[in-house]
């Protein structure tokens, strides 16, 4: 026998926006309470049900089947025992028997409500279904003389609704009714059967009665027969399952078979915590009974006579309850109902930064006065699609948290790991008893998380919606992160591409060899000065390394390479800084002298002619660096030609070259 503290229970349960789930939790809440222990519920929902019969239409991308990973990730709860409401989960369970799926579980103490499970370390709590179903059918058969019965099933994988359709055969068996597949109508539980419902009157108009696996499809059978212009408990008589809450509030009351799904959920804890104390549990069946009311024909046996003055103050004082109830609960609803936009804006408001978007989240958490509040994150995003196998992530971390009063939030590498031996439980725990409901966080296929709210059971359809808020702004988020991320990656693209850009444009506008602007150089700059500076007298010189053929065909093209350097180095040390020097071809090269002295060709010339003068002189090459030159002076202006300016010293070059050396060679 482990050491008596206080448990960690999960619970498992699906379809919890529905009527008996809820019994369920409430039960389960109130033993919890009363042994002490900690509860976590992993919650599993389903709306598209909900969507087409609000909105119309087919929504098959509702990602309900997200939910089919909820129950996965209580192997990492650091759980002592588990309560498991499979009938509920098999809504979405639907290839997977009960058997196999409680071999995921066998590590610990389980408890299977509504399902009959023969596994080691496991037990079961269902209500007797075929009594409560031969009771019903017997009740109509033998007080009201009905031998048309239809039935409207629950969902076919769930024990529970499979054994009352069985029990349904049984009795029109037993009593030699006949019974076809158009009396028979497949249901989910939900409310939302409408069509089914319309579909199984217009092939059986001869109805005197329709059985309803549960109420909350009964209830639509109440909207079909109103639009039929069929009344309830005259015209064709109606039954249900269950005794949910409003069931006695209906018109006409509903005749139904009560089983008490909050008993249920008290029974599963005190089983699971007997067994956790190392005691031995037995499954066993919750016994059922018929409340008669009606919608079958009847008047409510309640024990008192209808229409009594007292009966009659009883019941305006549960409708006055009721109604009470309901303006608190839409009063609550509309204040509500403006936090979830409130919570979208400020969430959007902290797109560019992920630390401050938890600490947002954590901080409405804490506006909506929660004991306090966990945000569980994987390290990526896991992408999950309907067909696909589906494997629990390993990189479950806590992101950000709310408890007393604290808010804080961690760095992705700061995030504390979820494992399986700690599990989500140790992280929470503090010495405080705590009731969890576990909400799956996903947007469309990809999921990030789980938050953990530690609420009351009556808060959760609120949170439920604040769950989906969180995931989208979750999936915006991802988005932003990856935004932000193709923008650096644009930004430093951009930068390297100015950067080879810069480099091209040196090099598309610079010679190779000399390191001088080449001729798309030159005629950018000339054309600049041009338009800056307006009526200038201005130098256009063509100058021509002598005889480069002759060197290179004697002394090869290095010797022809360190000439044209040469010529370089003698031009740029007869200009000054603010003029314009380029090679343009093999041997020839261009200068913009922006010099205002009239007749300055010669005084230049002279000191080219020097400086290649005293080169020669200290050169120990066989040949000597000589440049002819071609002068033509015009005045600078947005309207200059400056290739013709550049013909026209080229042609005085030619009269220059005529004069030159006949060779290179030193004497």
């Amino acid at each position: 026998m482990k050491e008596h503290r206080r448990y960690n229970i999960g619970i498992l349960i699906g379809g919890v926006h529905t009527y008996f789930p809820k019994e369920h939790i409430l039960g389960i809440a109130e033993a919890a309470e009363e042994l002490d222990a900690n509860v976590c519920f992993f919650l599993g929902t389903q709306t598209k049900d909900f969507f087409e019969d609000m909105l119309g239409g087919t929504h098959k991308n509702s990602f309900d089947y997200q939910f089919n990973t909820i129950h996965d990730y209580s192997l990492i709860g650091g759980l002592d025992g588990l309560i498991i409401n499979y009938g509920t989960l098999g809504l979405q369970l639907k290839n997977e028997s009960a058997e196999r799926f409680a071999l995921k579980f066998n590590s610990i103490p389980t408890v299977f409500l509504t399902e009959i499970v023969h596994e080691p370390n496991c037990h079961s709590l269902i209500c007797d279904n075929k009594q409560g179903i031969r009771l019903v059918m017997a009740h109509l058969i033998e007080e009201h003389h009905c031998s048309n019965i239809l039935f409207v099933s629950g969902p076919a994988q769930n024990t529970d609704a499979k054994e009352r359709k069985a029990a349904y055969f049984e009795m029109m068996e037993r009593y030699h009714l006949p019974v076809s597949d158009k009396m028979i109508a497949q249901g989910d539980y939900s409310e939302f059967v409408d069509r089914q419902v319309d579909q199984l009157l217009d092939d059986n108009p001869n109805a005197e009665a329709i059985v309803f696996a549960n109420d909350e499809m009964a209830f639509a059978g109440y909207r079909v027969c109103e639009k039929r212009g069929l009344k309830v408990g005259k015209d064709i008589l109606i039954t249900g399952f269950d005794d949910c809450e409003r069931a006695s509030g209906m018109d006409p009351a509903l005749t139904t078979v009560v089983q008490d799904g909050v008993l249920m959920g008290r029974m599963a804890v005190y089983d699971l915590i007997y067994k956790l104390d190392g005691k031995d549990a037995l499954s066993r069946r919750v016994p059922v009974s018929l409340c008669i009311r009606e919608s079958c024909g009847c008047q409510e046996k309640n024990g008192k006579t209808p229409n009594t003055p007292l009966n009659f103050v009883d019941q305006i004082h549960k409708l006055n309850r009721t109604i009470t109830n309901m303006k608190l609960e839409l009063i609550n609803f509309q204040r509500k109902s403006w936090f979830i936009p409130s919570l979208a804006r400020n969430l959007n408001d902290c797109m560019d930064d992920e630390h401050a978007f938890l600490l947002e989240a954590m901080e409405n958490m804490r506006e909506l006065r929660t004991k306090c509040t966990y945000l569980f994150l994987l390290d990526e995003p896991v992408v999950y699609r309907k067909d696909d196998k589906w494997k629990c992530p390993e990189n479950l971390r806590l992101a950000a948290y709310y408890k007393k009063e604290e808010v804080d939030a961690f760095h992705l590498y700061d995030r504390l790991p979820v494992s399986k031996e700690g599990g989500i439980c140790q992280l929470m725990e503090d010495g405080e008893r705590h009731q969890f409901m576990i909400f799956l966080l996903f947007s469309g296929e990809r999921q990030y998380g789980l938050l953990a709210c530690d609420i009351q059971q009556e808060e959760f359809p609120f949170f439920y919606v604040i769950s989906l808020q969180i995931g989208l702004s979750l999936r915006y988020l991802e988005i932003s992160k990856a935004e932000a991320a193709r923008r650096r990656e644009m930004t430093k693209d951009l930068e390297m591409i100015r950067e080879r850009n810069r480099i091209l444009g040196i090099m598309s506008a610079n010679d190779e060899l000399t390191g001088l602007l080449n001729l798309r150089g030159f005629t950018e700059e000339a054309k600049k000065f041009c338009h800056e500076e307006q009526g200038q007298r201005t130098y256009l010189i063509c100058g021509d390394l002598d005889h480069l053929k002759e060197i290179n065909d004697n002394w090869g093209h290095p010797a022809g390479n360190f000439a044209l350097r040469s010529v370089a180095e003698i031009l740029r040390g007869c200009i000054r800084s603010d003029d314009v020097l380029a090679r343009v071809g093999g041997d020839e090269f261009l200068i913009l002298l922006k010099c205002t002295e009239k007749g300055y060709q010669e005084t230049f010339r002279k000191r080219v002619k020097d400086a290649c003068t005293y080169f020669n002189q200290k050169s120990d090459k066989p040949f000597l660096v000589e440049i002819s030159l071609g002068i033509a002076e015009f005045c600078s202006g947005p309207q200059t030609d400056i290739q013709q300016v550049i013909a026209t010293a080229d042609q005085f070059l030619y009269e220059a070259k005529k004069h030159r050396r006949k060779s290179m060679r030193r004497p």
